[in-house]
């Protein structure tokens, strides 16, 4: 196995797939910025910031997400395979 070293812009990718992430559960959900506000108890603007993948969402605001909406905190994170697939198109 080699070793593959991790880029600011691997780690921004990252950051940008749990926003999306979050932000499709939060559809799911059917939960606005508002009720996502609520439960993180930050601003809506603030969500909206993170949403957009400006501002990274915080391991426990996740774990937060996850509990309110009875999720696997799981689902908010790119599946290893998915990363690789990912570095593979962009080599």
């Amino acid at each position: 196995m080699t070793w593959n070293p991790v880029t600011v812009a691997d780690m921004q990718d990252e950051l940008t797939v749990i926003a999306d992430r979050v932000r499709g559960i939060a559809a799911e959900k059917r939960k606005d910025q508002k009720a996502v506000a609520a439960v993180l108890e930050i601003s809506r603007q603030s969500v909206n910031q993170r949403f957009l993948g400006r501002i990274p969402f915080t391991g426990p605001e996740l774990l937060r997400l996850a509990d309110a909406w009875d999720v696997d905190v799981a689902r908010f994170f790119p599946a290893r395979d998915e990363q690789r697939v990912d570095r593979a198109r962009a080599a």
